[in-house]
């Protein structure tokens, strides 16, 4: 669904100057002000991406079922926060990734011999480097000290080298990113694996694999002074920064560049998602009213960042779009005495027995606004779109705050409940 939803209303078309809005919100610097400095960089991306485009269709050309393999290698996604080492201390996560090394090393050579490259730990300076400027100190959070590559000539090679890592035991696959489906801003391509080894305490190191092909390596090769170049200049183009922070926005472009728009999209809605199906298809349809209020538009990084977040964002701002600024007290005051039905009821309510507490006209107008989130079932009784909502609705229901209405806040109090509860028992009796 998060690929739909990214296909539909994400902006996956790269532009400098959807970048450089998002560099100056991310760097706290004024607006504008790098209007076309970063554009300076379009020669050098541009002839990465006919270089690595250029090897995509010969392998189109050499192998009919290429288009197919790829299809079938599937997007994993895990939260950020489910991808941690075990240890904050780098020295221990430095031992396990040995311990890593050692066993998949093993593993790897013994069935692939000399596609298998499995080089030293990464440097601990570079790890330190990395850590500071992508994961802003967090140590647990780098993934790649044990990294390693399966390389091979056709992709049916790199599709069995997928099947083999799947089947294997031992290990869990955390992420999946297949840029041979969406390839990155800079036209390249692999499939970039995070998977977890577990080790005798029954805890996961993370670790990395790649699988290549050679001749996208060749490729690299061949356009490594274009990257280069690009990473030389962009602390030149925004001048004025502390060395850290320069670092930190550098890290960022090149990250943007590393990925293609589509995985970049759908890696903000799935963490906003915290990966709970619902969200997605509640954003899913916010998303249809937004773009129906404005055709032709699609959600930049900018916008993307804005959207809210988890169950609790997506409740609140239907709440605000209900309830907005221009609604009057008695449309909310409506608004709350039919939530406060729903959150008193025992079971679904049947819409007349609402309708006939509520009034023909306040019913009819308060629930075309919320029927989004308590739609009507098959059986004409009024359902909520998940148990999470009325937990929302009630978070406060002890605390003691008095009659709310929805007009200040959007939750239901004990008072709003009792006085629900009383018209429940008049209409019943």
């Amino acid at each position: 669904m998060l690929y739909r939803i990214a296909q539909e209303h994400g902006n996956t078309s790269f532009s400098w100057e959807n970048l450089e809005r998002e560099v100056e919100s991310k760097a706290g610097i004024s607006k504008g002000s790098l209007n076309g400095k970063l554009q300076q960089l379009e020669a050098p991306l541009v002839a990465s991406k006919r270089v690595y485009n250029k090897v995509l269709v010969a392998e189109r050309i050499k192998d009919s079922s290429f288009d197919k393999m790829v299809d079938k290698i599937p997007m994993i996604k895990s939260l950020h926060s489910q991808l941690t080492q075990p240890s904050n201390n780098l020295d221990t996560t430095y031992a396990q990734a040995g311990i890593v090394k050692d066993a998949m090393g093993g593993r790897l050579k013994d069935r692939w011999g000399d596609a298998a490259i499995i080089p030293d730990l990464k440097d601990r300076e570079d790890a330190e480097r990395k850590i500071k400027d992508k994961y802003f100190g967090k140590k647990n959070k780098i993934k790649d000290i044990f990294r390693c590559t399966l390389k091979f000539s056709s992709f049916k090679g790199v599709f069995d080298g997928w099947k083999f890592l799947e089947d294997m035991k031992g290990i869990e696959i955390l992420n999946v990113k297949n840029k041979f489906k969406n390839p990155d801003v800079l036209g390249y391509a692999d499939i970039n694996i995070n998977a977890g080894f577990k080790l005798q305490d029954d805890t996961y190191h993370i670790f990395e694999i790649q699988l290549h092909l050679n001749a996208i390596l060749v490729a690299k090769e061949e356009v490594h002074d274009l990257y280069n170049t690009i990473r030389v200049e962009i602390p030149k183009i925004i001048p004025g920064l502390t060395v850290e922070k320069t670092n930190q926005i550098k890290e960022h472009i090149l990250g943007r560049l590393r990925n293609s728009m589509m995985d970049g999209i759908i890696d903000i809605l799935f963490e906003k998602s915290g990966g709970v199906f619902l969200f997605a298809r509640l954003l899913e349809e916010k998303l249809k009213q937004d773009a129906s209020n404005n055709p032709g538009s699609k959600l930049d990084f900018i916008n993307l960042e804005a959207q809210p977040e988890g169950l609790d964002g997506i409740y609140r701002e239907n709440m605000e779009r209900v309830c907005a600024e221009g609604a009057s007290d008695d449309f909310r005051s409506k608004c709350f005495q039919f939530i406060s039905l729903i959150c008193a009821a025992q079971e679904p309510l049947p819409q007349k027995m609402v309708q006939n507490i509520m009034g023909d006209d306040a019913f009819r107008r308060v629930k075309g606004k919320l029927s989004l989130l308590f739609p009507t079932g098959a059986d004409g009784r009024i359902i909520i779109i998940h148990k999470s909502l009325i937990d929302w609705l009630l978070r406060k229901v002890d605390d003691g705050v008095g009659n709310n209405s929805g007009i200040f806040e959007y939750f239901v109090s004990r008072s709003d409940l009792n006085k629900a509860h009383g018209e429940l028992y008049e209409i019943c009796r």
